[in-house]
């Protein structure tokens, strides 16, 4: 006996008819919701306001303080002499923040010009800590001269930095000795200035020599923590140069008679020796030294 068949009844969704066809009639689409995105950009704005109103603050008042304490500069001028003799002269210039210039002026005598600028929120302490600031020029011994900055007070201001340029003239006959020291600022020595020797030392700035090296050269130094040197050589001159930066450039005049040239250059740093001109004897060493910063040496 065979069992009883039943026949499935097949159930199709609802068709609608539409210009004499059927098609199926799509379901409604569902709402997404939207308040997650509200929220999230509700607390990215939040933050970006948090950030950037107080930095706008900070900009404002940092300009209407800075420019406080620029209206409360003093500014003194000033000179300091010393007479001078002889061929011959130890000369030692120490300056912690500002320019110094040495450059030929009378006979007999060197004559310091000098400009010191101190900051603070009042014209009146701003005038204490200039009064800080002594100017020493003295004979320290029997054909030694000494200038020095000598600053008891703190020389650093909220926003500006206080400072002494200092321009100084010198017998043109004599020959120096020259020791200098400057911790921010630039070191400037012109041409007719004549130097039998120097060990020049600036940790940010400059040194620039221009033809000051005497034909009595004796081995020198300079050197330049963060900024350059720039060499400007006679066409006599006779000297051997060794230049090193650890981040920096080193280039030289192609029209200066060089030889024995050694030139490395690494990713960073860079080393070049050479020596300038011709001479009897060994030609006397010039080393110069930069860690982040530039050497160049050109012609004059």
């Amino acid at each position: 006996m065979e069992p009883e068949r039943y026949e499935a009844e097949i159930f199709e969704p609802e068709k609608k008819k539409k210009n004499e066809e059927y098609y199926l009639e799509p379901e409604p689409p569902r709402r997404r919701r939207r308040w997650p995105w509200f929220v999230l950009g509700g607390c990215v704005m939040l933050c970006c306001l948090c950030l950037v109103v107080p930095l706008v603050f900070l900009s404002v008042g940092g300009v209407a303080f800075s420019a406080m304490i620029a209206g409360s500069e003093v500014t003194e001028r000033g000179t300091e002499q010393i007479d001078v003799t002889g061929d011959a002269l130890a000369f030692t210039v120490q300056n912690d923040v500002g320019d110094v210039t040495i450059e030929t002026g009378a006979e007999g005598a060197i004559v310091v010009d000098y400009v010191k600028r101190a900051y603070s929120i009042s014209r009146g302490e701003a005038r204490d800590r200039l009064n800080d600031v002594v100017i020493r020029l003295e004979e320290t011994a029997e054909g030694e001269v000494s200038l020095t900055v000598e600053s008891p007070s703190s020389r650093f201001s909220l926003v500006h930095i206080d400072s002494v340029d200092l321009v100084i003239s010198v017998p043109p006959d004599t020959v120096y000795d020259l020791v200098a020291s400057v911790d921010v600022g630039s070191l400037r020595i012109g041409n007719d200035v004549q130097v039998s020797h120097v060990d020049a030392q600036v940790d940010v700035g400059s040194i620039a020599l221009h033809s000051t090296l005497s034909e009595d050269l004796t081995d020198s130094r300079l050197r330049v923590d963060v900024g350059e040197v720039s060499l400007d050589l006679p066409e006599d001159a006779y000297l051997r140069v060794e230049g090193f930066t650890d981040v920096g450039d080193i280039s030289v005049d192609p029209a200066l008679d060089v030889s024995g040239v050694d030139h490395r250059q690494e990713v960073t740093n860079e080393r070049w020796t050479g020596t300038f001109g011709s001479g009897e004897g060994t030609a006397p060493l010039l080393e110069i030294t930069i860690d982040v910063g530039e050497i160049r040496i050109n012609a004059q």
